[in-house]
């Protein structure tokens, strides 16, 4: 059996599977969409991670999988920059069971060694959940709690702005809309730690409670665990929540994905 990234259930493999598949089910399941988070240092270089792969499984059931992912970072001693970039292809039995796109930008200026302040942008596109996509973009302050050689944790707060636009006409708010935008806070966490030599580990968890009478929210989990096998090459596990508690019409409020992998640091 293997496991469904998208839908968080188990698929059965025949063992008239083509005999490789076992091999790339388990080392490129998904790869380079685990999260891998770059390690940046205040010397104003550029680095990069990339990820990319592919799985297929054919017999008792027909599965393929394609997904790219890449980020990019520079931190000075005032200001960082980062940009992630993904994409994900799945089909299940010649019927597609994933397909979205994600585009982030995140910059970052402290104020001081404690204070900062902060704006990101996003889009993200999820044709399963009959997301046409969605722009968002927020602006706020952070508070360094802890600052350490082997761990930092932080949190924000700020104001911000998302629209969906859907594939189909859908009841959001008790309306049927094409298009639903939202005034929103930011509130969040987000901290990494050194665990040993090779091992990091990152999280970061994020609330939008929405401005409106309606009272949306939404809400997204990211933790990664990467073990760096040279110092260009890493495995990592990664798990994903997305919570929207006004989707639209059939379709499901959490999204879950468990996913393994494999980075390259391109510069460093």
């Amino acid at each position: 059996m293997i496991p469904d990234p998208v839908r968080n259930i188990f698929l059965p493999m025949s063992m008239n599977t083509h005999p490789i598949t076992f091999g790339l089910a388990a080392l490129l399941l998904l790869p380079g969409l685990a999260q891998a988070q770059i390690k940046t240092q205040p010397d104003g270089h550029w680095r990069q991670i990339l990820g990319a792969g592919a799985s297929f499984a054919s017999g008792n059931s027909n599965i393929n999988s394609f997904n790219l992912h890449y980020d990019l970072a520079r931190q000075t001693q005032h200001h960082t920059v980062a940009l992630r970039a993904q994409a994900l292809y799945n089909t299940s039995n010649h019927k597609t069971s994933a397909h979205n796109n994600t585009l982030e930008f995140n910059g970052k200026r402290n104020l001081d060694e404690r204070h900062y302040i902060f704006a990101n942008t996003s889009w993200y596109r999820d044709r399963i959940a009959n997301l046409s996509h969605r722009l968002a973009a927020a602006f706020g302050r952070g508070y360094q709690v802890t600052t350490t050689p082997n761990d930092d944790w932080s949190v924000f707060a700020g104001l911000g702005y998302s629209e969906d636009r859907y594939t189909v006409p859908t009841i959001v708010a008790d309306q049927l809309r094409t298009r639903y935008g939202r005034t929103e806070l930011t509130l969040g966490t987000e901290s990494h730690h050194q665990l040993t030599d090779t091992t990091t580990a990152h999280q970061r968890l994020v609330f939008y409670p929405a401005l409106n009478r309606n009272h949306d929210r939404r809400a997204e989990l990211q933790a990664d665990l990467s073990v760096s096998i040279t110092r260009q090459l890493a495995l990592t596990a990664a798990a994903e929540l997305r919570y929207n508690s006004d989707p639209g019409t059939n379709i499901y409020k959490m999204d879950r994905r468990f996913i393994t992998g494999v980075s390259w640091k391109l510069l460093d």
